[in-house]
């Protein structure tokens, strides 16, 4: 083939900007690449020097990040640091020995990162035993200049960078300096001292490490000279703790649960998951431990979930911000807030530890911008997989809290019934020895007062959780109603685009006989997206009945009108239903539409379950144990693993994504049966290995 018949991929000038400053978004994260070189060049040491970055800049403005490991030759630097996307780590993934670390840069773009910092940087190198050491000059802003300046195109690898060597006073000295200058942006104190605590993450607190590395900050301006470290010892304040672990062998993962009748969290073992086995640590604070945590280590935080990667924070987590409005929230445990605010947990009350590695999490990939992970399947589950931990503390959260209302209920009573009995006793004693009436009449008067406060304070204690109550109960259904509008708006507009679609295909070429086929099939589709808005629609109208008076209605008979209304769907999709309900169970100043919100969700969620199942089977039970009343949804569909029966009542989080499923349906149903004083949740199913059962608790007096 002729020369002038091949083509070559090219690199304009303004290249370094794409894959430095602009794609590296802020500078914390840039430095901690920076920093994690060091790390991979067996250094025991690195150190951070800043130099005139504040406002008052007295000289020239420049970071110093200075290491004491192997350092590298002009090769090195000619063949490996300076080669877009060359990382001699993908096929050395461990450092020379003794330190035999896995290295954690393996993109080869890292060293862009100096970019974001500063204009020019002068890359200061020696190995052991070397003579002489080498100096690099790289000037960003040449770069700048040459992609504005000339008309003519100027390629990347056309700009020469210069070097020099100077000799050495000793020859056993080793190790990278990277001298950063005219820094870009200012760093004040606190700045500085954000990253030092940052820093200090840098490896896992729970890495076992023969060959640590320091981190050492200085900042002369700020009278700044510290070692950056992470004093794990502030986790035994932590009001509870839970460490989850994973077996190679066997495939299984240890995933936390709450047990609910022991107060307690506990630990199971499911199947490993896409991503992989990994370790997690975490530790929740309570307000009090919160309190104290705050007082004893003032200059630390209680921010959430970090991972790392064998040992070594990711980058996606190397930045923390104490202002809420620029936080990332990667993993995203703070958007859940607004579904319950009471018992949800946020980053502010947990330190948590994920610990992956390259080998068995090769698909937790740090996206390029370092601000998150790729976003794939695998990701997307590690993340599924954290927040159901969560969920076990937020168990523990709810169940601690009305056991402490009801410690300081049964206080309050105790002491009333204490000051009564104080009462009789003086007036026994009064009886018995008539001297002493006069006495202690005094006494008794003032026990009698107090405990005519003591009952008030009940009374007022009792109709104030009441009133909080009804208060968190308005809060949930304004957002839960928030969020589902933003979900029909969603669902509609979603609809009717496709519908919209088909249209314009009917007006552009019916009546064509030639696309007949296409025709049929567009309008059968048409038709199904109708029913889909239209029970959009219904669902939307049965929030504004929400709040019509309270009625008698006879369950029973509820139930059965919902199963008839749905004959039609479980006769076109084969399913068979079974109702077990006993006649009249009559519900006394209730909502019936919560109880149609409840059943349908719940079969809609069901007939998705069942639809590639052998045995389609629906079943209702209903039965009155003691003072409760019993409601069981059971199908033989495809189950919910043991790990997810929390998290399915989450809002989006569903097991039927494939079928429709959009994941709203049984969190409706879990507000609508807290907001009737009852409780839903999974439970082993009555099909036995197959299938999913639905168990509603809710108050009943015969």
């Amino acid at each position: 083939m002729d020369d002038d018949q091949v083509l070559k991929w090219r690199f304009d000038v303004s290249t370094f900007r794409l894959i430095g400053r602009d794609l590296i978004t802020d500078r914390v994260t840039a430095l901690f690449e920076l920093v994690k070189n060091c790390y991979d060049a067996n250094a025991s040491e690195a150190t951070i020097i800043f130099n005139n970055v504040g406002l008052d800049k007295k000289g020239e403005s420049s970071i110093y990040i200075k290491d004491d490991g192997i350092g590298m030759s002009f090769t090195d630097i000619k063949d490996k640091w300076m080669v877009i996307g060359t990382s001699n780590k993908r096929s050395n993934p461990y450092s020379p020995e003794p330190f035999s670390r896995k290295c954690v840069g393996e993109k080869g773009i890292g060293r862009f990162a100096v970019d974001k910092l500063g204009d020019k940087v002068n890359i200061i190198t020696k190995q052991k035993k070397g003579k002489q050491w080498l100096n690099v000059e790289i000037d960003w802003e040449a770069y700048y200049k040459q992609s504005f300046e000339s008309n003519e195109i100027k390629l990347f690898t056309d700009i020469e960078n210069h070097y020099e060597y100077y000799d050495s006073e000793d020859i056993n000295e080793h190790g990278t300096t990277l001298k950063i200058t005219n820094i870009r942006e200012i760093w004040l104190e606190n700045d500085i001292k954000r990253f030092i605590e940052e820093a200090g993450k840098l490896v896992s607190p729970f890495a076992n490490m023969s060959y640590p590395m320091q981190i050492k900050v200085i900042a002369p301006e700020y009278g700044i000279e510290t070692i950056a470290t992470k004093n794990m010892d502030d986790v035994s304040i932590a009001t509870i703790s839970f460490s989850l672990g994973f077996d190679i062998t066997s495939q299984t993962q240890d995933s936390a649960y709450f047990d609910e009748e022991t107060g307690e969290i506990k630990i199971r073992t499911i199947p490993m998951k896409s991503f992989g086995g990994i370790k997690m640590k975490v530790y929740y604070f309570d307000e009090a431990a919160r309190r104290r945590y705050r007082k004893e280590f003032p200059n630390n935080q209680i921010d959430g979930v970090k991972i790392y990667r064998d040992s070594i924070i990711t980058t996606p987590f190397a930045e923390n911000e104490s202002e809420d409005d620029k936080k990332r929230d990667v993993l995203g445990i703070d958007k859940r807030l607004w579904m319950n605010i009471f018992d949800r947990v946020s980053t502010r009350e947990i330190i948590g530890i994920v610990e992956i590695t390259k080998k068995d999490n090769p698909m937790i990939i740090d996206a390029t911008n370092r601000q998150d992970f790729v976003d794939n399947e695998q990701y997307r589950d590690l993340k599924e997989f954290i927040i159901t931990q969560l969920d076990a503390i937020e168990g523990y959260k709810k169940y601690s809290r009305k056991k402490k209302r009801k410690e300081n209920s049964n206080t309050l009573e105790s002491a009333g019934q204490e000051i009564q009995s104080f009462i009789s006793s003086v007036e026994n004693i009064a009886e018995q020895n008539p001297n002493l009436k006069d006495s202690l009449a005094p006494v008794v008067e003032q026990a009698k007062k107090t405990g005519k406060a003591v009952r008030t304070a009940i009374k007022e204690k009792k109709e104030a959780e009441e009133e909080f109550a009804r208060k968190e109960s308005v809060y949930m259904s304004i957002m839960s109603l928030q969020e589902y509008a933003i979900h029909i708006t969603h669902a509609v507009r979603t609809t009717l685009n496709k519908i919209r679609d088909r249209v314009e295909y009917f007006n552009m070429f019916y009546p064509d006989p030639t696309e007949e086929d296409i025709f049929k099939r567009y309008a059968k589709e048409m038709y199904v997206e109708f029913l889909n808005v239209n029970k959009v629609i219904d669902y939307m109208l049965s929030y504004s009945q929400s709040n019509i008076q309270p009625e008698d209605i006879e369950l029973d008979e509820t139930i059965r009108e919902i199963f008839v209304e749905y004959t039609p769907l479980f006769n076109s999709n084969g399913i068979k239903t079974d109702l077990i309900i006993p006649e009249k169970i009559m519900l006394r100043n209730t909502r019936r539409q919560f109880f149609r919100d409840i059943l349908q969700n719940l079969i809609d969620n069901s007939i998705k379950a069942v639809r590639d199942a052998e045995q389609k089977i629906i079943r209702c039970t209903v039965s009155v144990e003691k003072e409760e009343l019993i409601i069981l949804l059971s199908d033989t569909g495809n189950g919910i693993p043991q790990e997810k029966r929390t998290w399915v009542f989450g809002v989006y989080n569903t097991t039927t994504q494939d079928q429709g499923g959009a994941g709203i349906g049984l969190y409706i149903v879990k507000t609508r049966v807290e907001s009737l004083k009852g409780k839903v949740f999974v439970t082993d199913s009555e099909f036995g290995e197959i299938g999913t059962t639905i168990r509603i608790e809710l108050p009943f007096k015969k």
